[in-house]
């Protein structure tokens, strides 16, 4: 305990020392903040509108929500997750991913575009890839708006697999934003 109270002190003047980092969140933050205060209704959402676009694109690609569910989702959002991750041999494995981070791509005329590849791996227990299939799905939406509520509804069988634990993992290649991200879901065939 001594030891951390007269460390406290050097730890604290450390920290107020190190420089203050800002970045695109925290710069379109203060500019939300500052035409709020000038009762700029019109600056304010053009800096509203930057700081979403900050906030989606510093982490880059990634995923909200990825759940096996019953049946296909019919909109963003509206899953029904299902209880278990068990199947029966040939049943339809069905998973739904949000994916977030996502680039566009402007194809003219006032259009945006957003693409993916999808790659599909199982893979046993151990991490040993037993079927590879590169462009599993492809996607493609094109929207005046950049749409941020997107949503897939991935289906796999397994069809003559035998009984065990397999690992499905999806890999998501944004064509436009020039990146990747990879989610796994475990299952099990009885």
């Amino acid at each position: 305990m001594r030891f951390m109270l007269t460390t406290a002190p050097l730890m604290l003047a450390l920290g107020l020392a190190a420089p203050v980092l800002a970045g695109p969140v925290t710069d379109a933050a203060t500019a939300v903040e500052t035409a709020a205060a000038a009762d700029d209704f019109n600056a304010w959402f053009q800096a509203n509108e930057a700081l979403l676009e900050a906030a989606w694109t510093v982490p880059g690609l990634h995923f909200g929500n990825i759940v096996n569910t019953t049946v296909p989702a019919p909109v963003y959002g509206n899953f029904e997750e299902r209880a278990d991750t068990v199947y029966a041999p040939g049943e339809p494995i069905l998973i739904y991913a949000e994916p977030r981070g996502y680039g566009y791509g402007d194809i003219g005329g006032g259009m945006l575009e957003i693409a993916f590849g999808v790659d599909l791996r199982v893979l046993d227990p151990a991490g040993t890839v037993l079927l590879e299939m590169p462009e599993f799905s492809t996607f493609t939406l094109q929207s005046r708006a950049k749409a941020r509520e997107l949503m897939f509804n991935l289906s796999v069988s397994l069809d003559g697999a035998p009984p065990g634990d397999y690992q499905l993992e999806f890999t998501f290649n944004d064509r436009y934003g020039g990146q990747s991200d990879s989610f796994v879901s475990n299952i099990t065939i009885k």
